[in-house]
């Protein structure tokens, strides 16, 4: 173990209390960045002489098995600087005070764990909070268009004889919905294409990539009044040693190093799970070494970080067999019948008898993020109200559209489930198990089971190419997010040293999940949250965000000359069976006439 003896609790050393005080000293649009190197180790593997070198003005991070964040914060400017850029599109400090979050979540990723929160749907998200969005959008356009690339900021004429000539992943302002204050957007496409590889983030994280592969699972980037936080995740350790010229595997390195011109403080932590006795508990604990970096030199210190956790605790399996030992919480979902245009997107929740305990006064959510192949009838959905709960839509829900001529990305439904409640047919339904504690003794419990039935319409597909003989394709959605959303005054017990500590554990790694954070309120003054998001896994926790799959009969351009003919046919057989009528009306109509006369 490293030589500290010092032993601290870390809880506002990897926050933004810094960045808070330089904003309130007039200092935010200082050109020094703060950053956060954070690597937890999904092995109870504590930080050694052999894979935690400390230098002045570097550490070195060897053989990590885990998740890598990188965080870093600073001014607008400070950030191109960092990339040798400068700003475009005006002067950044005169932008108003709306937002722009932009975040993704690479498909292939594995899943994230605690503390980071597990459930983003993949893909890229965009959104844009203000109160008008068109101004918001005009002043932000060009930067974030430096920031990220793949973003369109010439304006639309309404007149414009034809329409402007376009990227199939660039982004222009029309393509976003308006939900509530925000105006968002979801693409299910590879989250790589809309990364350019000349923007400034790419750049940034081209600076911090080393040692970590594959690419980002998750990059998460807030503009917000001039300044800029980034937060990137990888993966660490797993599938990242390479042969050296030994044959023998060599172990991952990141080499992390302060840079007077450019950084502020740079911060270090390697972080191991401490395992306790408390499996429900709502707090994480991870034990490790910090390092802070700065103009002065180094400081190391031992460290135990306090984070709240973001999910609810899985099932436990059995790791050979797969089969359930201990109840937890979990989910499943599925689109049912696979091959249909109306299926049912069918999500089942299970949960020990602790559920009861720890979401009083707190609501069951289930979120569906569906592409523009899949959407709702929300007058339908209201009439189901009283059987699934009450339900929120925003997006495309025309009902007549084909895929290829809609407009906007997609959409999204969420329903409020109320499992509580026992007309529904949502709610929980008991049912006895038996459970294997680490010793093997068992032990009686109940599970309660909830099923949220939301029905689905898909779209007409386009026809696939001449000499493919498919007639159904498969058309894709991410499984929902599930999760139970309480005040955050429900969250918070104790009194105030405990709301002190909640507040501060759950913003140390958390980042606010995309859309789901947007369809609650926030409070105006500090732009926080309001509500407090603990999530349920999916069951059994999958490599990758799963998906569901449906498939949809499709037309084939091979078949056109047949459809013509056949159209034509049938349209002549029904002129000729007009003319038909009207010939024996007339006829009859003459002959009828003539008798009476």
């Amino acid at each position: 173990m490293l030589p500290l003896p010092i032993f601290a609790v870390v809880l506002v050393a990897f926050n933004a209390a810094t960045a808070s005080a330089a904003i309130a000293s007039g200092t935010a649009f200082s050109p020094l960045l703060q950053h956060r190197h954070s690597f937890f180790s999904t092995l109870p593997v504590e930080p050694s002489d052999e894979n935690f070198k400390v230098s002045r003005h570097q550490v070195k991070v060897i053989g990590l098995a885990g998740f890598r964040e990188w965080e870093v914060k600073g001014s607008l400017q400070g950030i191109l600087r960092a990339v040798g850029k400068t700003v475009s599109g005006g002067d950044s400090q005169e932008i108003d005070n709306g937002k722009v979050h932009v975040q993704w979540f690479d498909n292939k990723a594995p899943l994230l764990r605690p503390p980071f929160t597990p459930t983003y749907i993949p893909g890229f998200h965009l959104a844009i909070t203000s109160d008008n969005f068109e101004k918001t959008w005009k002043e932000n356009c060009h930067v974030v268009a430096d920031l990220i690339g793949s973003v369109d900021c010439r304006e639309i004429e309404a007149a414009a004889s034809t329409p402007l000539e376009r990227h199939h992943n660039t982004l222009r302002a029309e393509d976003l919905t308006a939900i509530h204050k925000h105006h968002y957007l979801h693409k299910t496409a590879d989250p790589a294409g809309f990364l350019s590889s000349s923007s400034v983030v790419s750049s940034l994280i081209s600076q911090q990539q080393a040692g970590s592969t594959p690419g980002p699972a998750l990059i998460d980037l807030v503009l917000h009044k001039g300044t800029i936080s980034l937060k990137v995740i990888w993966t660490a350790g797993a599938n990242s040693a390479n042969d050296n010229k030994d044959g023998e595997k060599s172990q991952s390195t990141v080499e992390i190093l302060f840079n007077e011109k450019t950084d502020k403080v740079v911060e270090v932590g390697w972080f191991y799970r401490e395992v306790t006795e408390q499996e429900y508990s709502v707090y994480d604990h991870y034990l490790g070494a910090t390092v802070k970096l700065d103009s002065e030199g180094e400081s190391v210190n031992e460290a135990l970080i306090q984070t709240r956790s973001p999910v609810f605790p899985p099932h436990r399996r059995d790791f050979s067999t797969g089969n359930i030992r201990a109840y937890g919480h979990g989910f499943n979902s599925t689109m049912t019948p696979s091959q249909s245009f109306h299926p049912h997107s069918v999500t089942t929740i299970q949960s020990n008898p602790n559920i009861q305990e720890t979401t009083a006064g707190c609501d069951l959510h289930v979120l569906q993020v569906l592409p523009a192949g899949y959407f709702v009838d929300p007058f339908q959905l209201e009439g189901l109200a009283p059987e699934i709960g009450e339900s929120t839509v925003y997006g495309e829900t025309d009902l007549e559209k084909p895929v290829g001529v809609v407009a906007g990305w997609g959409s999204l439904v969420m329903v409020k489930a109320q499992p509580e409640d026992s007309v529904k047919t949502s709610k929980w339904t008991p049912s006895n198990i038996t459970n294997i504690d680490t010793k093997g003794i068992k032990s009686d419990s109940v599970l309660y089971t909830s099923v949220v039935d939301i029905p689905m319409h898909m779209r007409y597909q386009p026809p696939v190419e001449e000499g493919n003989p498919a007639t159904h394709v498969t058309v894709e959605a991410p499984w929902p997010i599930v999760a139970w959303v309480c005040p955050l005054a429900a969250s918070i017990s104790g009194g105030d040293e405990s709301a002190a500590l909640n507040a501060a554990a759950k913003k140390l790694f958390y980042i606010p999940t995309l859309p789901l954070s947007l369809l609650f309120p926030r409070d105006e003054k500090t732009d926080k949250e309001t509500v407090d998001f603990r999530f349920v896994l999916p069951d059994p926790i999958p490599k990758q965000f799963p998906v569901a799959k449906m498939s949809v009969p499709v037309g084939r351009l091979d078949d056109m000359n047949l459809v013509r003919a056949a159209t034509f046919a049938m349209a002549g057989v029904g002129t000729l069976a007009v003319a038909l009528a009207l010939v024996r009306t007339v006829v009859g109509r003459t002959s009828g006439k003539g008798k009476q006369d």
